[in-house]
């Protein structure tokens, strides 16, 4: 890899971890600056809002399992498995 490209890379992750420190740690005085501030704005702004109610759930018994014993029929004929019987002997 070019040492521009890999440069290049390192400033990117650099920025972005340092933005991402000061995004999370900022503070603000008073409520008036926070309402100016454009980090603070964008990232309330983006919460999403509660605005479905849950349902209550309805638990109904809908049948009853029956259980029942099958057997299963058994057929292996090597012709189908594709597997060549023995040799014979002459």
């Amino acid at each position: 890899m070019r040492w521009s490209v890999r440069w290049l890379a390192w400033m990117c992750l650099s920025l972005m971890l340092g933005m991402a420190v000061g995004e999370s740690t900022h503070n603000h005085a008073t409520q008036a600056e926070a309402a100016s501030c454009s980090i603070c704005v964008a990232a309330h702004s983006a919460s999403p809002s509660v605005s479905s109610v849950q349902a209550i759930p309805l638990f109904a018994a809908v049948d009853l399992l029956r259980e029942k014993d099958e057997v299963a029929k058994i057929r292996f004929d090597f012709c189908e498995a594709g597997i060549r019987g023995p040799p014979a002997v002459l």
